[in-house]
C-alpha cells in the first residue's frame, strides 16, 4: 500500500481533504510513528534475514541501530556473498542447561573458540545481543532473522503534495489498516474540539486491538518459545 493511499483516507476520515487542519508533514510524522509502534509491538512485522558476521568470543551483538531485535539464527554460513551457502544448521539453547553441563563454557581455554557455531542462547531482557557455543573465533558467520526498524516515509518533493508521498510503506499490506487508526488517534488527540478525546480513543482502542490480535495469532517473538532447548 502506497503511504498516499493511507493519507488520503485519513484526511477523508477527517474531513480535511486541503491539509488545513492537519498538515500533511503532520500526518507523516504519524504514520511514521504508526510504523515503530507496530514493530514494537510485533517484532515479526518486520523481519528480515541477514548474514551477519560475529566478533571473536561468546558474546555477540547486532550493532547497526536499525536492528532491534534477534528472532532467531537459522544457520551457518560460508561468506556474506549471494547466493548464500549454507552450513550447519544452528539450535537455541537454553542457558541454564549449558551452564550445567559446561560451567566454564565462555574460557576458551576450556572450549576452544571455533568458526562454526552449534548452538547459541537469547535472552529475552536483552534481545539485541546473544551467545554463541561454542565461542567463535572472529571468522564464523550465521544467517540471523531479525526484527528491524521500517524505512521511513518522506516527501520526494512538494512537502504539501499528495503526490510526493507516493512511496509504498515499508511493512505488509494487512498493516494499512492498522496504521490508519494510528493517524487518526493521533490527529484527533490534536483536536481540542468537543468529541476529539473520544474519537481518539477509540481509534486508539481499534489500533491496540489490532496489533493485540495479530501478536496473539502469531507465536512470541523470543527464539526461546518456539524452539524449546537441545542438548550440547
Amino acid at each position: 500500500m502506497l503511504a498516499s493511499d493511507i493519507l488520503s483516507r485519513a484526511a477523508t476520515v477527517l474531513q480535511d481533504e486541503e491539509h488545513v487542519r492537519w498538515p500533511l508533514p503532520e500526518l507523516v510524522d504519524w504514520l511514521n510513528d504508526g510504523m515503530k509502534a507496530i514493530v514494537l509491538a510485533q517484532p515479526s512485522a518486520h523481519a528480515v534475514s541477514y548474514a551477519l558476521s560475529l566478533a571473536e568470543g561468546t558474546l555477540q551483538a547486532l550493532s547497526n541501530a536499525s536492528h532491534l531485535r534477534l528472532l532467531r539464527i537459522t544457520r551457518n554460513l560460508a561468506s556474506t556473498g549471494s547466493p548464500r551457502v549454507g552450513g550447519r544448521v544452528v539450535r537455541v539453547v537454553q542457558r541454564d542447561l549449558l551452564d550445567m553441563q559446561s560451567p566454564n563454557w565462555h574460557d576458551p581455554s576450556n572450549t576452544p573458540y571455533k568458526k562454526e557455531v552449534r548452538q547459541y542462547v537469547f535472552d529475552e531482557q536483552n534481545p539485541r545481543e546473544f551467545y554463541v557455543w561454542p565461542g567463535n573465533d572472529g571468522t564464523g558467520i550465521v544467517e540471523a532473522v531479525l526484527s528491524t526498524l521500517p524505512a521511513a516515509i518522506s516527501a520526494t518533493g512538494d512537502v504539501d503534495a499528495i503526490g510526493s508521498y507516493a512511496t509504498a510503506i515499508d511493512l505488509p499490506e494487512p498493516w494499512g489498516v492498522v496504521l490508519l487508526d494510528f493517524i487518526l488517534y493521533r490527529a484527533y488527540s490534536k483536536d481540542a474540539l468537543e468529541g476529539g478525546a473520544g474519537r481518539a480513543g477509540l481509534h486508539y482502542q481499534q489500533f491496540a486491538g489490532a496489533v493485540g490480535i495479530k501478536v496473539q495469532g502469531d507465536s512470541d517473538a523470543s527464539p526461546n518459545a518456539r524452539q524449546r532447548v537441545t542438548r550440547t
